[in-house]
Protein backbone atom coordinates (compact mmCIF):
# COMPACT_ATOMS: atom_id res chain seq x y z
CA UNK A 1 0.00 0.00 0.00
CA UNK A 2 1.29 3.39 -1.27
CA UNK A 3 0.50 6.22 0.92
CA UNK A 4 0.80 10.07 -0.86
CA UNK A 5 2.90 12.34 0.75
CA UNK A 6 -0.88 14.65 1.65
CA UNK A 7 -2.00 11.50 2.98
CA UNK A 8 0.72 11.45 5.10
CA UNK A 9 0.64 14.81 6.47
CA UNK A 10 -3.16 14.24 6.80
CA UNK A 11 -2.68 11.45 9.20
CA UNK A 12 0.23 13.43 11.44
CA UNK A 13 -2.22 15.87 11.23
CA UNK A 14 -5.04 14.40 13.19
CA UNK A 15 -2.66 12.56 15.37
CA UNK A 16 -0.97 15.72 16.40
CA UNK A 17 -4.88 17.21 16.97
CA UNK A 18 -5.88 14.46 19.06
CA UNK A 19 -7.88 12.63 16.65
CA UNK A 20 -10.13 15.60 15.91
CA UNK A 21 -9.90 17.34 13.27
CA UNK A 22 -11.12 17.85 9.73
CA UNK A 23 -10.00 16.67 6.06
CA UNK A 24 -10.92 18.97 3.51
CA UNK A 25 -9.43 17.59 0.63
CA UNK A 26 -10.87 17.29 -2.95
CA UNK A 27 -12.74 14.86 -4.52
CA UNK A 28 -10.40 11.53 -5.41
CA UNK A 29 -7.49 12.14 -2.85
CA UNK A 30 -8.12 9.34 -1.04
CA UNK A 31 -9.69 10.42 2.32
CA UNK A 32 -11.34 7.48 3.07
CA UNK A 33 -7.69 5.53 3.36
CA UNK A 34 -6.43 8.62 5.18
CA UNK A 35 -9.06 7.90 7.47
CA UNK A 36 -8.42 3.98 7.78
CA UNK A 37 -4.61 4.66 8.91
CA UNK A 38 -6.02 7.29 11.67
CA UNK A 39 -8.17 4.32 13.14
CA UNK A 40 -5.05 1.84 12.53
CA UNK A 41 -2.96 3.69 14.82
CA UNK A 42 -5.42 4.41 17.50
CA UNK A 43 -6.59 0.80 17.28
CA UNK A 44 -2.99 -0.19 17.90
CA UNK A 45 -2.85 2.27 21.52
CA UNK A 46 -6.38 0.54 21.96
CA UNK A 47 -7.48 -2.79 20.96
CA UNK A 48 -11.25 -2.47 21.91
CA UNK A 49 -11.69 1.17 19.87
CA UNK A 50 -13.97 0.24 16.94
CA UNK A 51 -14.94 2.50 14.24
CA UNK A 52 -17.87 4.01 13.18
CA UNK A 53 -17.83 5.33 9.72
CA UNK A 54 -21.54 7.53 8.43
CA UNK A 55 -21.34 8.41 4.65
CA UNK A 56 -23.79 8.18 1.50
CA UNK A 57 -24.97 5.10 1.28
CA UNK A 58 -23.49 4.95 -2.03
CA UNK A 59 -20.00 4.87 -0.73
CA UNK A 60 -20.75 2.12 1.85
CA UNK A 61 -19.29 -0.88 -0.01
CA UNK A 62 -17.97 1.30 -3.04
CA UNK A 63 -15.32 3.20 -1.38
CA UNK A 64 -15.33 2.06 2.54
CA UNK A 65 -15.90 -1.77 1.98
CA UNK A 66 -13.52 -1.73 -0.82
CA UNK A 67 -10.73 -0.04 0.89
CA UNK A 68 -11.11 -1.71 4.26
CA UNK A 69 -10.90 -4.98 2.47
CA UNK A 70 -8.06 -4.14 0.19
CA UNK A 71 -5.64 -2.02 2.68
CA UNK A 72 -6.10 -3.45 6.27
CA UNK A 73 -7.27 -6.67 8.50
CA UNK A 74 -9.62 -5.23 10.10
CA UNK A 75 -13.75 -7.03 10.59
CA UNK A 76 -16.48 -5.04 8.74
CA UNK A 77 -19.70 -4.75 8.54
CA UNK A 78 -22.57 -2.35 7.35
CA UNK A 79 -24.90 -1.21 9.93
CA UNK A 80 -28.23 -3.71 8.56
CA UNK A 81 -25.75 -6.08 8.72
CA UNK A 82 -25.13 -5.81 12.46
CA UNK A 83 -28.56 -8.21 13.60
CA UNK A 84 -26.71 -11.02 11.95
CA UNK A 85 -23.28 -10.90 13.45
CA UNK A 86 -22.68 -12.49 17.17
CA UNK A 87 -19.92 -9.93 17.63
CA UNK A 88 -19.42 -6.16 16.90
CA UNK A 89 -16.78 -5.73 14.08
CA UNK A 90 -13.89 -3.21 14.18
CA UNK A 91 -15.54 -1.08 11.56
CA UNK A 92 -19.10 -0.38 11.17
CA UNK A 93 -20.59 1.80 8.50
CA UNK A 94 -24.04 3.39 7.93
CA UNK A 95 -25.54 6.07 5.42
CA UNK A 96 -27.11 9.50 7.25
CA UNK A 97 -30.47 8.29 6.31
CA UNK A 98 -30.57 5.61 8.07
CA UNK A 99 -28.48 6.76 11.00
CA UNK A 100 -31.53 9.43 11.75
CA UNK A 101 -34.37 7.24 11.46
CA UNK A 102 -36.46 6.27 14.47
CA UNK A 103 -36.00 2.57 13.69
CA UNK A 104 -32.07 2.46 13.57
CA UNK A 105 -31.40 5.73 15.97
CA UNK A 106 -31.81 3.87 19.56
CA UNK A 107 -29.58 1.19 18.25
CA UNK A 108 -26.79 3.41 17.12
CA UNK A 109 -26.92 4.85 20.57
CA UNK A 110 -26.96 1.88 22.24
CA UNK A 111 -23.90 0.90 19.98
CA UNK A 112 -22.22 3.81 20.92
CA UNK A 113 -22.41 3.82 24.62
CA UNK A 114 -21.59 0.03 25.17
CA UNK A 115 -18.47 0.28 23.44
CA UNK A 116 -15.84 2.68 22.52
CA UNK A 117 -15.81 3.80 18.97
CA UNK A 118 -13.71 6.70 17.07
CA UNK A 119 -16.38 8.23 14.57
CA UNK A 120 -15.25 9.71 10.49
CA UNK A 121 -18.31 12.03 8.81
CA UNK A 122 -17.60 11.58 4.88
CA UNK A 123 -18.93 13.89 2.82
CA UNK A 124 -19.49 16.09 6.40
CA UNK A 125 -21.04 18.71 4.31
CA UNK A 126 -24.88 16.82 5.03
CA UNK A 127 -24.40 19.03 8.51
CA UNK A 128 -24.64 22.23 6.66
CA UNK A 129 -27.55 23.07 7.33
CA UNK A 130 -28.09 23.68 11.28
CA UNK A 131 -31.66 22.82 11.58
CA UNK A 132 -31.63 19.94 10.02
CA UNK A 133 -32.39 16.38 11.63
CA UNK A 134 -28.88 15.27 10.70
CA UNK A 135 -26.93 17.95 11.96
CA UNK A 136 -28.92 18.01 15.75
CA UNK A 137 -28.65 14.17 16.04
CA UNK A 138 -24.93 14.21 14.89
CA UNK A 139 -24.11 16.91 17.50
CA UNK A 140 -26.01 14.90 20.14
CA UNK A 141 -23.82 11.65 19.44
CA UNK A 142 -20.21 13.59 19.29
CA UNK A 143 -19.74 13.07 23.13
CA UNK A 144 -19.89 9.48 22.76
CA UNK A 145 -16.56 9.69 19.98
CA UNK A 146 -13.06 10.30 21.90
CA UNK A 147 -11.56 10.43 18.16
CA UNK A 148 -14.01 12.35 15.48
CA UNK A 149 -12.75 13.31 12.14
CA UNK A 150 -15.12 15.11 9.00
CA UNK A 151 -14.03 14.42 5.62
CA UNK A 152 -15.15 16.42 2.82
CA UNK A 153 -14.18 18.13 -1.02
CA UNK A 154 -16.51 20.84 -0.65
CA UNK A 155 -16.99 21.09 3.19
CA UNK A 156 -19.28 25.15 2.38
CA UNK A 157 -20.61 24.27 -1.19
CA UNK A 158 -22.84 27.40 -0.47
CA UNK A 159 -21.55 29.67 2.42
CA UNK A 160 -19.10 29.67 5.21
CA UNK A 161 -22.64 29.44 7.44
CA UNK A 162 -21.98 25.58 6.56
CA UNK A 163 -19.34 25.24 8.99
CA UNK A 164 -20.97 25.59 11.87
CA UNK A 165 -22.42 22.22 12.33
CA UNK A 166 -19.19 20.15 10.69
CA UNK A 167 -17.06 22.22 13.12
CA UNK A 168 -18.52 21.48 15.98
CA UNK A 169 -19.08 17.99 15.77
CA UNK A 170 -14.83 17.89 16.11
CA UNK A 171 -14.45 20.23 18.62
CA UNK A 172 -17.17 22.25 20.32
CA UNK A 173 -15.21 25.11 21.66
CA UNK A 174 -13.95 26.46 18.06
CA UNK A 175 -17.33 28.56 17.55
CA UNK A 176 -20.05 29.35 19.92
CA UNK A 177 -22.49 26.67 20.60
CA UNK A 178 -25.30 28.99 19.25
CA UNK A 179 -25.72 28.95 15.89
CA UNK A 180 -27.22 31.93 15.59
CA UNK A 181 -24.39 34.08 18.22
CA UNK A 182 -21.84 32.12 15.43
CA UNK A 183 -23.93 34.24 12.17
CA UNK A 184 -23.85 37.33 14.01
CA UNK A 185 -20.61 37.31 14.93
CA UNK A 186 -19.21 36.96 11.35
CA UNK A 187 -22.15 37.68 9.04
CA UNK A 188 -23.77 40.25 8.56
CA UNK A 189 -27.11 41.26 6.34
CA UNK A 190 -26.36 42.73 2.79
CA UNK A 191 -28.69 43.88 -0.28
CA UNK A 192 -26.77 45.32 -3.83
CA UNK A 193 -23.81 45.74 -1.67
CA UNK A 194 -25.42 47.59 1.00
CA UNK A 195 -25.18 46.29 4.35
CA UNK A 196 -27.90 46.21 7.11
CA UNK A 197 -26.24 47.59 10.86
CA UNK A 198 -27.16 45.87 13.59
CA UNK A 199 -27.00 41.92 13.98
CA UNK A 200 -28.97 41.66 16.53
CA UNK A 201 -31.60 38.46 17.53
CA UNK A 202 -34.83 38.68 14.98
CA UNK A 203 -37.82 36.36 14.79
CA UNK A 204 -38.68 34.14 12.38
CA UNK A 205 -41.29 36.36 10.97
CA UNK A 206 -38.90 39.29 11.29
CA UNK A 207 -36.39 37.56 8.92
CA UNK A 208 -38.38 35.98 6.29
CA UNK A 209 -39.90 39.83 6.07
CA UNK A 210 -36.15 40.83 5.60
CA UNK A 211 -35.29 37.75 3.07
CA UNK A 212 -38.55 38.35 1.07
CA UNK A 213 -36.89 42.60 0.63
CA UNK A 214 -33.35 40.49 -0.89
CA UNK A 215 -30.90 40.70 1.94
CA UNK A 216 -28.86 37.74 2.66
CA UNK A 217 -25.94 36.97 5.40
CA UNK A 218 -22.92 37.66 3.67
CA UNK A 219 -18.91 38.01 4.81
CA UNK A 220 -16.09 40.39 4.25
CA UNK A 221 -12.98 39.44 3.39
CA UNK A 222 -11.83 40.19 6.93
CA UNK A 223 -14.27 38.21 8.63
CA UNK A 224 -13.19 35.41 6.53
CA UNK A 225 -10.07 35.21 7.36
CA UNK A 226 -11.08 35.45 11.15
CA UNK A 227 -13.13 32.76 11.01
CA UNK A 228 -10.59 30.65 8.74
CA UNK A 229 -7.53 31.33 11.49
CA UNK A 230 -10.10 30.13 13.98
CA UNK A 231 -10.22 26.56 11.94
CA UNK A 232 -6.92 26.50 10.48
CA UNK A 233 -5.30 24.44 13.24
CA UNK A 234 -7.90 21.65 13.37
CA UNK A 235 -8.24 21.25 9.27
CA UNK A 236 -6.06 19.90 6.64
CA UNK A 237 -6.81 21.32 3.29
CA UNK A 238 -5.74 19.98 0.24
CA UNK A 239 -6.32 20.56 -3.49
CA UNK A 240 -5.55 18.33 -6.37
CA UNK A 241 -3.05 20.53 -7.99
CA UNK A 242 -0.96 20.51 -4.63
CA UNK A 243 -0.48 16.77 -4.42
CA UNK A 244 1.61 16.87 -6.66
CA UNK A 245 2.47 12.87 -6.27
CA UNK A 246 -0.99 11.62 -7.57
CA UNK A 247 -1.41 9.53 -9.88
CA UNK A 248 -2.81 11.15 -13.21
CA UNK A 249 -6.19 9.43 -13.16
CA UNK A 250 -8.27 8.51 -10.36
CA UNK A 251 -11.67 6.61 -10.35
CA UNK A 252 -14.83 6.85 -7.93
CA UNK A 253 -16.78 4.32 -8.22
CA UNK A 254 -20.75 5.03 -6.63
CA UNK A 255 -23.03 1.94 -5.78
CA UNK A 256 -26.81 3.57 -6.36
CA UNK A 257 -29.01 1.58 -4.64
CA UNK A 258 -32.14 1.24 -7.12
CA UNK A 259 -35.80 2.26 -5.08
CA UNK A 260 -38.25 -0.66 -4.62
CA UNK A 261 -40.01 0.35 -7.49
CA UNK A 262 -36.84 0.28 -9.93
CA UNK A 263 -35.92 -3.28 -8.54
CA UNK A 264 -38.78 -4.68 -9.41
CA UNK A 265 -38.97 -3.18 -12.52
CA UNK A 266 -35.39 -4.35 -13.34
CA UNK A 267 -36.40 -8.21 -12.42
CA UNK A 268 -38.87 -8.43 -14.19
CA UNK A 269 -37.62 -6.81 -17.40
CA UNK A 270 -34.49 -9.08 -16.69
CA UNK A 271 -36.56 -12.29 -16.42
CA UNK A 272 -38.59 -11.32 -19.51
CA UNK A 273 -35.18 -10.59 -21.54
CA UNK A 274 -33.53 -13.65 -20.46
CA UNK A 275 -36.93 -16.15 -21.49
CA UNK A 276 -36.70 -14.08 -24.79
CA UNK A 277 -32.81 -14.78 -25.51
CA UNK A 278 -32.64 -17.97 -23.98
CA UNK A 279 -32.22 -20.71 -26.34
CA UNK A 280 -31.49 -19.20 -29.26
CA UNK A 281 -28.01 -18.63 -30.70
CA UNK A 282 -27.74 -15.34 -30.61
CA UNK A 283 -24.18 -12.88 -30.97
CA UNK A 284 -23.57 -10.96 -27.51
CA UNK A 285 -23.60 -7.72 -30.22
CA UNK A 286 -27.72 -8.73 -30.30
CA UNK A 287 -28.31 -9.70 -27.12
CA UNK A 288 -26.79 -6.70 -25.16
CA UNK A 289 -29.19 -4.41 -27.77
CA UNK A 290 -31.50 -6.65 -26.02
CA UNK A 291 -30.58 -6.51 -22.76
CA UNK A 292 -30.67 -2.40 -23.23
CA UNK A 293 -33.91 -2.52 -21.11
CA UNK A 294 -32.27 -3.39 -18.61
CA UNK A 295 -29.80 -0.45 -19.05
CA UNK A 296 -32.80 1.96 -19.05
CA UNK A 297 -33.61 0.96 -15.90
CA UNK A 298 -30.83 1.29 -14.04
CA UNK A 299 -31.49 5.14 -15.02
CA UNK A 300 -35.38 5.16 -13.67
CA UNK A 301 -37.00 5.27 -16.78
CA UNK A 302 -38.10 2.65 -19.80
CA UNK A 303 -39.14 3.77 -23.48
CA UNK A 304 -42.43 2.34 -25.15
CA UNK A 305 -43.25 0.60 -28.50
CA UNK A 306 -43.23 4.08 -29.32
CA UNK A 307 -40.69 5.82 -28.29
CA UNK A 308 -42.23 7.46 -25.45
CA UNK A 309 -39.58 7.92 -21.78
CA UNK A 310 -41.93 6.26 -18.64
CA UNK A 311 -40.24 7.43 -15.61
CA UNK A 312 -40.20 4.78 -12.95
CA UNK A 313 -40.62 6.94 -10.10
CA UNK A 314 -37.78 8.84 -8.70
CA UNK A 315 -34.80 7.78 -10.56
CA UNK A 316 -32.50 6.81 -7.78
CA UNK A 317 -29.30 7.67 -10.04
CA UNK A 318 -30.58 11.17 -10.86
CA UNK A 319 -30.55 11.87 -6.88
CA UNK A 320 -26.69 10.69 -6.95
CA UNK A 321 -26.18 12.85 -9.46
CA UNK A 322 -26.90 15.46 -7.64
CA UNK A 323 -24.87 14.17 -4.40
CA UNK A 324 -22.12 14.40 -6.71
CA UNK A 325 -22.19 17.48 -8.35
CA UNK A 326 -22.74 19.17 -5.11
CA UNK A 327 -19.23 17.43 -3.62
CA UNK A 328 -17.50 18.58 -6.50
CA UNK A 329 -18.83 21.98 -5.98
CA UNK A 330 -17.83 24.95 -8.51
CA UNK A 331 -15.43 23.13 -10.80
CA UNK A 332 -16.53 22.22 -14.12
CA UNK A 333 -17.86 18.75 -15.00
CA UNK A 334 -18.65 16.29 -18.05
CA UNK A 335 -21.89 14.09 -17.83
CA UNK A 336 -21.96 11.09 -20.06
CA UNK A 337 -24.79 9.30 -20.57
CA UNK A 338 -26.41 6.86 -23.16
CA UNK A 339 -29.88 7.97 -23.33
CA UNK A 340 -32.13 11.29 -24.72
CA UNK A 341 -34.24 11.01 -21.73
CA UNK A 342 -31.11 11.18 -19.67
CA UNK A 343 -30.14 14.36 -21.20
CA UNK A 344 -33.64 16.09 -20.14
CA UNK A 345 -33.70 14.48 -16.55
CA UNK A 346 -30.03 15.57 -15.64
CA UNK A 347 -30.46 18.98 -17.80
CA UNK A 348 -33.71 19.53 -15.81
CA UNK A 349 -31.13 18.87 -12.35
CA UNK A 350 -28.49 21.26 -12.80
CA UNK A 351 -30.79 23.96 -14.00
CA UNK A 352 -32.54 24.03 -11.16
CA UNK A 353 -29.88 22.91 -8.74
CA UNK A 354 -26.73 23.99 -9.98
CA UNK A 355 -26.24 26.23 -12.50
CA UNK A 356 -25.29 26.92 -16.10
CA UNK A 357 -25.46 23.78 -18.50
CA UNK A 358 -25.29 22.83 -22.11
CA UNK A 359 -25.30 19.34 -24.30
CA UNK A 360 -23.69 17.51 -26.99
CA UNK A 361 -26.07 14.50 -28.12
CA UNK A 362 -27.90 14.25 -31.42
CA UNK A 363 -30.96 16.70 -29.90
CA UNK A 364 -28.03 19.34 -29.78
CA UNK A 365 -28.83 21.92 -32.22
CA UNK A 366 -25.80 24.72 -32.18
CA UNK A 367 -22.69 21.53 -31.45
CA UNK A 368 -20.11 24.23 -32.83
CA UNK A 369 -21.37 26.85 -30.23
CA UNK A 370 -21.94 24.25 -27.10
CA UNK A 371 -18.14 23.40 -27.40
CA UNK A 372 -17.29 26.67 -27.31
CA UNK A 373 -19.58 27.62 -24.03
CA UNK A 374 -18.17 24.85 -21.85
CA UNK A 375 -14.20 25.28 -23.42
CA UNK A 376 -14.64 29.10 -22.54
CA UNK A 377 -15.98 28.09 -18.91
CA UNK A 378 -19.19 29.99 -19.58
CA UNK A 379 -21.60 27.16 -18.49
CA UNK A 380 -20.19 24.69 -15.69
CA UNK A 381 -21.84 21.51 -17.05
CA UNK A 382 -21.83 19.65 -20.22
CA UNK A 383 -23.71 16.98 -21.22
CA UNK A 384 -22.50 14.24 -23.72
CA UNK A 385 -23.27 10.77 -25.33
CA UNK A 386 -19.84 9.42 -25.62
CA UNK A 387 -20.87 9.05 -29.58
CA UNK A 388 -20.80 12.88 -29.80
CA UNK A 389 -17.47 14.09 -28.53
CA UNK A 390 -15.89 11.04 -28.70
CA UNK A 391 -13.08 12.21 -30.96
CA UNK A 392 -10.91 15.33 -31.18
CA UNK A 393 -12.26 17.40 -28.38
CA UNK A 394 -10.01 18.92 -26.22
CA UNK A 395 -11.61 19.51 -22.84
CA UNK A 396 -8.18 20.63 -20.48
CA UNK A 397 -10.87 23.47 -18.60
CA UNK A 398 -11.97 20.45 -16.83
CA UNK A 399 -10.48 17.77 -14.87
CA UNK A 400 -13.98 15.82 -13.57
CA UNK A 401 -16.30 13.32 -15.48
CA UNK A 402 -19.16 11.72 -14.16
CA UNK A 403 -20.21 8.61 -15.99
CA UNK A 404 -24.25 8.56 -15.42
CA UNK A 405 -24.54 5.61 -17.75
CA UNK A 406 -22.26 2.85 -19.84
CA UNK A 407 -22.93 0.98 -23.15
CA UNK A 408 -20.26 -1.33 -23.90
CA UNK A 409 -17.85 0.22 -26.53
CA UNK A 410 -14.53 -0.27 -25.37
CA UNK A 411 -13.31 2.35 -27.98
CA UNK A 412 -15.87 4.97 -27.18
CA UNK A 413 -15.27 4.91 -23.89
CA UNK A 414 -11.77 5.01 -23.57
CA UNK A 415 -11.95 8.43 -26.05
CA UNK A 416 -14.59 9.89 -23.60
CA UNK A 417 -12.13 9.55 -20.94
CA UNK A 418 -9.31 10.77 -22.85
CA UNK A 419 -11.24 14.43 -23.59
CA UNK A 420 -9.97 15.73 -20.16
CA UNK A 421 -6.76 13.86 -20.18
CA UNK A 422 -4.34 15.44 -22.89
CA UNK A 423 -1.40 17.44 -23.58
CA UNK A 424 -2.33 20.60 -21.71
CA UNK A 425 -3.81 19.29 -18.66
CA UNK A 426 -2.28 20.42 -15.12
CA UNK A 427 -4.80 18.38 -12.75
CA UNK A 428 -5.23 14.97 -11.76
CA UNK A 429 -8.18 13.75 -13.45
CA UNK A 430 -10.77 12.25 -12.11
CA UNK A 431 -13.49 9.74 -13.65
CA UNK A 432 -16.87 9.12 -11.23
CA UNK A 433 -19.04 5.93 -12.22
CA UNK A 434 -22.36 5.71 -10.71
CA UNK A 435 -23.39 2.53 -10.89
CA UNK A 436 -26.76 0.45 -9.80
CA UNK A 437 -25.84 -2.51 -7.28
CA UNK A 438 -27.08 -5.92 -8.42
CA UNK A 439 -27.25 -4.75 -11.84
CA UNK A 440 -25.93 -5.29 -15.91
CA UNK A 441 -24.24 -2.10 -14.95
CA UNK A 442 -20.78 -3.64 -12.74
CA UNK A 443 -20.55 -5.86 -15.57
CA UNK A 444 -20.46 -3.36 -18.20
CA UNK A 445 -17.51 -1.63 -16.49
CA UNK A 446 -16.08 -4.68 -16.42
CA UNK A 447 -16.24 -5.58 -20.04
CA UNK A 448 -15.01 -1.64 -20.69
CA UNK A 449 -11.82 -2.61 -18.22
CA UNK A 450 -11.19 -5.32 -20.19
CA UNK A 451 -11.86 -7.57 -17.37
CA UNK A 452 -14.45 -9.52 -19.03
CA UNK A 453 -15.35 -10.10 -22.27
CA UNK A 454 -18.99 -9.60 -23.64
CA UNK A 455 -19.56 -13.23 -24.49
CA UNK A 456 -19.30 -13.66 -20.77
CA UNK A 457 -21.37 -10.79 -19.40
CA UNK A 458 -24.28 -12.13 -22.27
CA UNK A 459 -24.28 -16.14 -21.09
CA UNK A 460 -23.13 -15.16 -17.60
CA UNK A 461 -26.71 -13.51 -17.41
CA UNK A 462 -28.94 -15.67 -19.55
CA UNK A 463 -28.04 -18.53 -17.79
CA UNK A 464 -28.02 -16.67 -14.36
CA UNK A 465 -24.61 -17.87 -13.25
CA UNK A 466 -22.89 -14.11 -13.11
CA UNK A 467 -22.37 -13.61 -9.76
CA UNK A 468 -23.65 -9.88 -9.01
CA UNK A 469 -21.65 -7.94 -6.17
CA UNK A 470 -21.36 -3.88 -5.30
CA UNK A 471 -18.54 -2.26 -7.35
CA UNK A 472 -15.80 -0.85 -5.48
CA UNK A 473 -12.80 1.61 -6.70
CA UNK A 474 -10.99 -0.47 -9.37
Amino acid sequence: MRLYNHQKEAIKFAVNNGGCCAFFHDPGLGKTLAGLEVFKYYKSINPELRLLVVCPLSLINAAWGEDIRKFTDFSFASFKELKKLREVPDIVVINYEALISKKSLPVVEALIKTHQFMCILDESSRLKNNKSKTTKTLLSLAEYFKYRIIASGTPMPNSELELWGQINFIQPETFHKSFYAFRNTYFHLERNGMIRMGNRYMSKDELRGIFSEGWKYAITDESREALMNEIKPITHWVKKEEALDLPEKIDELRDVTLTPQERRAYKEMENMLITEIDGIEVTAQIALTKLMKLRQVTSGFLYSEKGESLPIGKSSKVKELGNVLEELGKQQVIIWVQFKHEVQVIERLIREKFGSVTTLYSGTKDREEAIRQFQQNEVQYLIAHPRSAAHGLTFVNCSAMVFFSLDYSYEAHVQARDRIHRIGQGSTCLYVYLLASDSIDGELLQVLQRKQSLQDVVYGIIRNKTKRKSFGNA
